[in-house]
Order: C-alpha cells, then structure tokens, then sequence
C-alpha cells in the first residue's frame, strides 16, 4: 500500500514537471577570457583587432596613440592643448565662447586611421572630444592632431559642442563599440546608468552569451544549440572549376550568408533602434530599423553616399544574391582580409578572365587594375576614414551622365568626366547600359516626377531587384496615393522580403488610419 503511495507521487511529481516545467536560466554574459581556454586560436587572432580595441581604458598600456607631450592645435578659434599628469592624460580646450575647461581622458576609442578620446560629462554621460588623432603613418599626412567638425566649430550648448549630444557616448557610439551594452537612460533623472558586459567587442558580442555553452564544454549538461544564441557555422564551401570563371557555392549552403550578416548588421549599417537588441540577437529586424536607399544617404543608383556603413550596400550586390558571406573575404576574429590585393577576388574570380587588361583596361600592377578601384570606389569619412562601397557594381557611365552618380573612372581621370568614359567603354566594347533597373525609376520618385508610381511598382514587383531597392520603391510611393499604389503596396506588405514589407509600412503612414488598418 505505502509503495503504491509512493508510485503515485513519483507519477504525479512527473505530470506536474510536464505541464509546469522549472523556467531555464538565461545563458549570461561569461567574457572572452573563458572563451580562450577551448578557442586558443580564435582569441589570439582577435586580439589586437579593431573589435578587441573598439574602446580601452585611457590607463591601459599601449591604449593612447596620440601626442600628449603637451601638444597644441587649434581649429576655427577654438584650441587645445594635450599633456600628461600624474600618470593620466589630460587637455585644456579654449572655447569659443572665451570659456576654458580641462578634462580628463578616461577612455581611448577606436585605434584606426583615427583615435578619439572619452571625457567624463554630467549624469553619467561620456562625451566624445570633437579633436581626434589621425593614427595613420606621417607620411600619408597622419600622425597629428585635427578637428572632427566639418561645417565649422561650435560654442558650448551647441549639440554639435563636443559636450553636446552629437558627441554623446551614450547614445551615439556605446552599443557598437562594447559587448553586451545597455544605455539605461533614466528619463525622471535625464542620467545614464549604461553598462555592458565587457568593455571591447569581444567573443559574445558576435556568438551571443555564453554561459549554457561553457556549462555543456565543462560538465556536458546544456540545452540543445550549446546554449549559444548564435552558432555561426563559418565561411561556406566555394568551388571554382578548370576553366570556369566564377566560383560556385557548394550544394545545401546559402544560410550562412543570411545568418552571419544578420550578426554583423547592427554595428555596420545605418539604422535606428525598435526593440532589445540583446532579446533579439541575431535577428536584425527584430530590434532595428534599417535606412533604406534614401536621398542624401544614397545616390539613385545605391552607392553610398553619407556615412551608411556596409549593410546596405552589400545587400545590393550580386556577391549577397549568390550567397557570399562577410566572413568569404574577412576573417571574423582578426577582421583581416583573407588576401590581399586581386587575389582576394581571385578566390572565385578566375584570374585568367578578370584579373586581365581586357577586362580592366589598366596595365597589370597599377592602381586602375585593382579590382575595388572600380567595383568598391571609396568615400572619405570623419575626414581621413576611406570606406569601401560593397556593391561591387559595374561601373555605368551612362547613369552618371543621367543621374549624375558618381563614376569610379574619375577617382582616377579627374581631368575627364563621364562623356569621354563612355566613349572609352564604348569603344572596348563594354557593355555600360545594363541592370539593374532601379536607379532611374529611384530618381524618378525622388523628383516627384509624374510617371514615376509606374516604374516604382514594375520595380516593387520584380524579383530581379535587390530587396532593398524595392522597399525603396515601396517607400517612396507614399507621394503618389491612388488605387494603383493601394493595391501594390498591399501586396508588398505580404512580401517575402521583411525588407520590402518594411518599406509598405513606411509608405502606409500617408493613409488615414482606417485606410492604414486595412
């Protein structure tokens, strides 16, 4: 009788665990050291990295690159001067309004081509001094002091004031350059109480918290997945055959792409935030909202234009359509690229077709011949920051004509313009008019041209057009209301593509509620 008692309450015991199961602990924050002891390689290859030294301590050795042995600058009536004291690193900035303050650096931030240093502000705010340190080599003009300000310098209680918000850690910098980051801004107090997990951008910063996947590497007991949010599975499989020109991607891949960029998108795109990143991590639209190919962020043909970062214009390219993945090119630990040079686009680009004066039209080993020079053409951002476009378009002298986007065959032939390279083209026997199709249907809607709402659907509703140029077209048919939008927009709001559902719900703001709901 009793061992029937116990029987039942073992099986009662066991029903109540399956209807009532004990809440699984959170996976939390573990830190990159306890990463090293099973990931040697992996660590040591991150070390030194722009990751690992995203921001540092101003005590740390080696931290501060620039000159404080009491150097002096000085920009639009504004100067300072740099020194140390007692071990720290300090500066006296004269102000325009006649005001002079002295700060201490507490944080150095970021390493390459420039540096810029943290200062302690008010209600736990971290400011950004508007001076910066060019870190490049002195003979590519580097190895000074300059102003981060562009249209001029600015007076306290200017936002553009490096004591102003546009210069706020806080807000503007923190959640990319540190790991686990929360901004804690208390609204009833107007102070931050931020806080991250580590101070760099470190292993779970890209993986995710660690703690479930030490616990199933020390003792075996994890949930499924490791407990690793993200388990990035690393570069996929490309296989070139003898005589093929281009790579091909190995049967049953493709996600990585997806998922990796998913990972990286936060910290290299342009985006606000919607949602808990943290709580989201590794799915991008779950916390932010991305730009789309928006005037003055982009020209109409999806080049950058302002500082947009990588996400939006890789999504454009052909190498996302395929599956190419971040990692394809950069190491996701060192962030080195994989080659240098033509060689890395050699990998998949046979070189006996590409990397050929016929293809290019340069003499082998000069700047014209170099693949990025006229697939990946540079903008120079925060003044001495050259960044790659990665939309790795083909060069189109007839939109810059049209358009006037820019043309990569200027950087070089600046005495030139657009008309003589397309006679050039021409002449090779270029093909210079080919897709894709969004660019004057972008241009269009952007004028307000009258005919525009026809090419903006035809582009909403093509599958052969990059995700991101079709929201764009979806948002930019919110200036032409009528039936025929009504319909396409509909129909993009239950679009394979989030991106292209997004970019509906941007155009369906125009509409009165009732009309919005439906």
């Amino acid at each position: 009788m009793q061992s029937a008692f116990f029987r039942f309450l073992g099986l009662a015991g066991a029903v109540f665990l399956f209807l009532f199961p004990a809440p699984v602990r959170a996976a939390e924050f573990s830190g990159a050291l306890r990463c090293r002891g099973c990931h040697e390689a992996e660590f040591r290859a991150w070390q030194g990295s722009d990751h690992d030294r995203a921001m540092m301590l101003a005590a740390e050795e080696g931290a501060v690159l620039g000159d404080f042995g009491d150097a002096r600058v000085e920009s639009g009536g504004v100067a300072a001067r740099f020194f140390r004291r007692d071990g720290g690193f300090f500066a006296v900035l004269h102000e325009l309004d006649g005001t002079t303050q002295e700060v201490e650096i507490v944080h150095a931030f970021g390493t390459e081509p420039l540096q810029q240093y943290l200062v302690h502000g008010s209600s736990g705010r971290l400011q950004a001094l508007t001076f910066a340190w060019d870190s490049r080599p002195q003979d590519a003009g580097g190895q000074r002091w300059f102003s981060l300000q562009v249209e001029g310098e600015a007076a306290p209680g200017d936002p553009l004031h490096w004591d102003g918000v546009a210069f706020r850690w806080n807000r503007m910098c923190a959640d990319c350059h540190s790991t686990a980051l929360r901004k804690e801004f208390r609204l009833a107090e107007k102070a931050y109480e931020t806080a991250y997990a580590e101070i760099d951008v470190a292993c779970e910063s890209c993986h995710g918290p660690g703690s479930a996947h030490i616990a199933w590497a020390e003792t075996g007991a994890a949930p499924p997945g490791n407990g690793l949010a993200i388990q990035l599975r690393g570069r996929g499989s490309w296989h070139r055959q003898e005589g093929a020109r281009i790579a091909e991607r190995a049967a049953g891949q493709g996600a990585e792409s997806t998922a990796e960029l998913q990972v990286c998108a936060p910290c290299h795109a342009r985006r606000s935030q919607i949602g808990d990143p943290l709580a989201a991590h590794g799915r991008f639209l779950d916390a932010y909202r991305p730009q789309l190919l928006d005037e003055g962020l982009y020209f109409p043909d999806g080049q950058i234009q302002d500082e947009v970062y990588v996400y939006g214009s890789f999504l454009q390219s052909r190498m996302f359509a395929a599956g190419v993945t971040c990692s394809d090119c950069h190491d996701p630990h060192s962030l080195a690229l994989r080659e240098e040079g033509n060689a890395l686009c050699g990998g998949c680009h046979g070189a006996a077709t590409f990397d050929t004066a016929e293809h290019h039209f340069h003499e082998t080993g000069t700047a014209g011949a170099r693949c990025v020079s006229c697939h990946m053409p540079e903008r120079t951002y925060m003044k001495v920051d050259p960044r790659r476009d990665h939309g790795f378009r083909v060069p189109r002298a007839d939109l810059a004509l049209e358009l006037g986007v820019p043309l990569p065959c200027l950087d070089c032939h600046a005495d030139r313009d657009a008309a003589w390279a397309r006679t050039i083209l021409e002449a090779r026997g270029a093909q210079v008019d080919r897709p894709p199709a969004f660019p004057r249907a972008l241009a269009a809607g952007r004028r307000g041209a009258a005919g525009a709402r026809a090419d903006l659907i035809r582009i909403l509703r093509s599958s052969g057009e990059p995700g991101i140029a079709r929201a764009s077209a979806a948002a930019l048919l919110a200036s032409y209301p009528g039936t025929a939008t009504d319909k396409a927009l509909a129909e993009a709001a239950r679009d394979g593509d989030a991106l292209v559902r997004m970019g509906a719900a941007s155009a369906l703001e125009v509409l009165p509620p009732r009309e919005r709901l439906r």
